[in-house]
């Protein structure tokens, strides 16, 4: 067995191909070093992967691996590839040899893995000249072993799903919120889309903490509001993270939500305070499509809701409203309301509408 195995590369996203090269490095050598490399405005970040979130994900998949070590090359002051081989070959061997140090890596023989003919020239030359007590050698992997490359996956992430490493599926899921007034099925809807789609979803965040604390609607004040904005998002944050997400994801309600009903319940120069931090969390969220259930069932009282909003009027003006905020967030693009009448329908529509987004296989 050799001493420190090297693999590098950009890793938008890291799939099973690059997986099965670090498992050879870290299997062939004592230790293995894997560096993830890019800038600002790189491909990976273009596809929403910043090189930092890269850096992340790759520790995560290879959090419980004490043999390998992840490191992160930035590029971004230096000329992009081809150009620029001498600062990154500098800037490669001091993360090499830092590393080394800090956590005593012996280094007698130091193998570098490869998919690329061009860089094995380079690498051979810098590193027998730098690491001149070392065996140092550069082997070419294959690139063919599973016929899949970032490229295409960032083409088509959908049809390529299973060939991405869990981490990296965060990137690519598409996340679809279902909102509206109360006592429209919203809740009943994401539940059997999350079933046929075998998925995650979250549910209404407000309930969860209404029926803890035994807080109606019309007792709700700007710290109740405030804690269910921000639960509502961790909340949808948590299941687009999760294992159990596979493409998609279904949201019933998010933060507009919560700044509707903040709206409607706060004093006025509270709602102003705290408008501006429900808009911050607003912009963080990624919709593929918003569904919009119109207010076309009958209201039900379930034990918190506030009654006075279960006339036919209010009902509509609450879902004006929903239009309204989802325009003003610049989001209408992602919006389609339901048409149907019965409940069947409206399943039916909002089936169709994700079969699309997941046909489209586009990025989020």
């Amino acid at each position: 067995m050799r001493d420190l195995g090297i693999y590098f590369g950009t890793f938008a996203p890291c799939h099973v191909g690059h997986l099965e090269q670090i498992i050879r490095a870290k299997r062939e050598n004592a230790h293995a070093l894997v560096i993830v490399s890019g800038y600002d405005g790189d491909r990976g970040d273009l596809a929403g992967m910043s090189l930092t979130n890269r850096v992340k994900a790759m520790r995560e998949l290879l959090k419980d691996d004490t043999n390998v070590t992840v490191l992160t090359l930035d590029e971004t002051n230096i000329p992009r590839y081809p150009d620029g081989w001498g600062p990154w070959l500098a800037l490669l061997q001091e993360k090499i040899e830092t590393a080394a140090k800090e956590n005593d890596y012996a280094m007698e023989s130091v193998t570098f893995y490869v998919g690329e003919e061009e860089y094995i020239q380079p690498l051979d030359e810098y590193f027998k000249g730098v690491f001149k007590s070392s065996d140092v050698q550069i082997t070419k992997v294959d690139r063919r072993i599973t016929g899949i490359s970032g490229t295409s996956i960032r083409e088509n992430p959908i049809l390529n799903w299973d060939f991405v490493t869990r981490p990296f599926r965060r990137f690519f899921v598409q996340n679809i919120l279902i909102i509206g007034t109360a006592s429209t099925g919203k809740t009943t809807l994401v539940r059997d889309l999350a079933r046929r789609y075998s998925t995650s979803y979250s549910l209404e965040y407000s309930r969860e903490y209404q029926t803890t604390r035994q807080v109606r609607d019309d007792e709700l004040d700007i710290k109740d509001l405030h804690a269910i904005g921000i639960g509502q998002f961790e909340l949808n944050r948590k299941h687009i993270h999760s294992p159990g997400t596979r493409k998609v994801f279904f949201a019933d309600t998010d933060v507009m939500t919560t700044k509707l009903y903040t709206k409607l319940y706060a004093l006025p120069e509270d709602y102003e305070k705290i408008a501006p931090v429900f808009d911050y969390y607003i912009s963080l969220q990624t919709w593929a499509l918003i569904i919009v259930l119109p207010p076309t069932t009958q209201y039900v009282d379930d034990g918190f809701r506030d009654m006075s909003m279960a006339d036919q009027k209010a009902r509509l003006d609450m879902h004006q409203m929903f239009l309204d905020e989802i325009k003003y967030q610049g989001l209408e693009d992602k919006m389609v309301v339901l048409k149907g009448d019965s409940f069947q329908e409206k399943y039916e529509e909002a089936h169709r509408l994700v079969d699309e987004i997941l046909a489209d296989g586009k990025d989020n």
